[in-house]
């Protein structure tokens, strides 16, 4: 049996298994999916098709990468920002707001935070192609039982699954207090909806126009795009998200949909592209639900029956929706990371005094 049973292999469950790490804790991470790291998904590049960008108000992120020596950089924003009111009336430029606080991303993509991390705590400790069907309480123990029909014994359980996929996809045995299911089924999922888009370049076209790469667009395509080009200055792509409704048509409509707006944008050179990426997050089986409730971006995220446990305690709650800092965010997914990691540890120091 094990002390502690992660379910989810994304930025909050490696940040609790890094967090445990030399504590004694014996845990094991259970992900879905064949790869770790979640809503962060850095293609080759790097480009990010999930999460990108972090603040200086986001300090337990921050703090996070220094420990595990991962640099950040600027965002670029020197040149004009693009406007799109309709595909009938000329582009319209504008300076980046004055004053405006500095956005970062992380070098070598996003991703480089999950790898930093996984080196950490060792990749053997994480079981990958594990989808979770049941969780039962046992009394003394939480069992979580497997598509496969494999079952795992812990002492604790933590899901950072996003709310409303917890509820559709897993069966609670006992289930659930009702309060807490209906909060679930009534919270945002980051990222649920988005879909996000790449486009690479073999240089830099439109900063030498005096252009910054971010624009903004009222046609019904690209909602935003911006220069995301690497550290180095070697890799050049412009990145952004486009209307959700989008996601009715094929990858090559999408596509063509996308050069033609950057066109408009930022002139013909935008249809010389190396390669056009996307990822749907919607149709993602492991983040979103297809029938589920409409809710507002951010609705009931950091919500506080979303943490309250269950199974006498048993039974942790955590992930970025449930973060009382930043929910839907890298920061907030951290916190609600760490914040399980010292309910676990707590829970260690009440047994042994």
């Amino acid at each position: 049996m094990y002390d502690v049973l992660i379910i989810g292999a994304g930025l909050s469950g490696l940040t609790t298994a890094y967090a445990l790490r030399e504590k004694g804790i014996n845990y094991k991470i259970l992900e879905a999916r064949d790869r770790p790291g979640g809503r962060i998904n850095t293609l080759d590049g790097p480009l990010e098709m999930g999460a990108t960008w972090l603040g200086g108000q986001h300090t337990h992120l921050l703090q996070l990468l220094k420990q595990v020596s991962v640099e950040i950089f600027p965002q670029h924003t020197e040149g004009k920002i693009s406007y799109e009111v309709s595909s009938f009336q000329d582009i319209q430029h504008f300076d980046f707001p004055p004053g405006q606080a500095p956005s970062y991303r992380i070098k070598g993509g996003s991703a480089k935070l999950i790898e930093s991390l996984i080196d950490r705590i060792d990749r053997d400790t994480i079981l990958f192609n594990a989808q979770v069907a049941e969780i039962k309480d046992n009394s003394d123990s939480v069992e979580v039982i497997l598509n496969s029909g494999t079952a795992l014994e812990a002492a604790t359980v933590i899901t950072t699954i996003p709310p409303q996929l917890l509820a559709r996809s897993i069966q609670f045995t006992p289930p659930l207090p009702e309060n807490k299911t209906s909060i679930m089924w009534q919270t945002h999922t980051w990222m649920g909806e988005s879909i996000k888009y790449a486009v690479s370049y073999a240089s830099p076209f439109w900063r030498e126009k005096g252009l910054s790469g971010m624009g903004f667009s009222q046609t019904g395509i690209i909602q935003e795009v911006h220069d995301h080009s690497n550290f180095e200055n070697e890799f050049f792509a412009l990145k952004g998200f486009l209307n959700p409704d989008l996601a009715r048509l094929d990858y090559e409509e999408r596509e063509g949909k996308v050069i033609s707006t950057l066109i408009r944008l930022f002139g013909n050179q935008a249809g010389e592209y190396l390669e056009y990426s996307e990822h749907l997050w919607a149709n993602d089986p492991f983040t979103s639900v297809k029938d589920a409730i409409p809710v507002v971006p951010h609705q009931n995220n950091g919500h506080e029956i979303l943490r309250a446990e269950a199974y006498d305690g048993k039974l942790m709650f955590s992930g970025t929706e449930s973060s009382l800092a930043y929910p839907g965010y890298m920061d907030g997914a951290v916190f609600s990371g760490l914040n399980a990691a010292q309910r676990v540890l707590k829970k260690y120091q009440r047994a042994e005094s």
